[in-house]
């Protein structure tokens, strides 16, 4: 097995940090690729999205797991985020696999989880190197997403002052104002490539008639799947190896 410490360049020209992970070819080999998103405050090392990014290399895939602009050890800083600036973060990781010797930059999949989830769907509808997406635990609406981590009281503070100091980050208004100017819903009118969408249904984090709205509104091939007892990092063994399967064979499907 191959485990590579990477760093690519953001159109802003700032290095972010990834992971790459592959089995060692006994000759000459280009893998699909399967490129995982970390969710809102997480990184590349959070248990999901590293234990994700691990297993799916046995199932053949190469894998890119990466820190976004801000986030764990990419440059930046975490209050400087924007929707816009990760669905760019996205499109330099596929300018980035394209690079690498054991990749086949026309068989890319993108798996998201949480927030993670918006901005591959995002990006799919911005590019067409991504051929198919699995969206784990995503928001139908962005104003979910930023009043799940802000009270009233705190939400008026950052949009009078611009900033405002959470007890695990600082977050700028710009995220608030990036946010509102995706409509998720319309944006998957643009998104024409198979998408699985997955949620738990002891999902207390995010509800799951909201990726129920994803799938009504998403273009076919479609398909979803509704994990029982799965929470939102499905930390249950049994439904996490669950999540690995539908994913596994969901991009196998679509792009081997």
């Amino acid at each position: 097995m191959t485990v590579q410490e990477v760093f690519f360049k953001n159109s802003r020209g700032m290095n972010l940090a990834g992971i790459v992970r592959y089995s060692e070819p006994i000759e000459p080999v280009k893998y699909p690729v399967i490129i995982v998103l970390h969710g809102f405050n997480e990184g590349k090392n959070q248990d999901f999205t590293a234990d994700l990014a691990n297993n799916l290399v046995y199932q053949g895939f190469l894998t890119l797991r990466f820190d976004f602009h801000g986030h764990g050890d990419s440059e930046g800083e975490f209050e400087e985020q924007t929707i816009h600036q990760q669905v760019d973060d996205v499109l330099s990781a596929l300018d980035f696999i394209s690079t690498l010797q054991f990749a086949n930059p026309n068989r890319i999949a993108v798996l998201g989880t949480d927030i993670g989830a918006n901005i591959a769907l995002l990006a799919a509808a911005k590019d067409a190197r991504i051929k198919c997406v699995v969206a784990q635990g995503a928001r139908s609406h962005f104003e979910h997403h930023l009043q799940s981590w802000f009270q009233p009281r705190e939400f008026a503070e950052l949009m009078r002052t611009g900033v405002h100091d959470n007890l695990d980050f600082r977050m700028r208004k710009e995220y608030v104002r990036s946010a509102r100017q995706h409509d998720i819903i319309e944006q998957l009118k643009l998104v024409f490539v198979p998408v699985l969408f997955i949620h738990g249904n002891a999902d207390l984090r995010v509800k799951i008639e909201e990726t129920r709205q994803l799938f009504q509104a998403a273009n076919q091939p479609k398909t979803m799947e509704e994990v029982f007892g799965a929470d939102h990092w499905f930390r249950g063994k049994e439904q996490r190896e669950q999540m690995m399967k539908l994913s596994s064979d969901w991009v196998k499907r679509w792009v081997r």
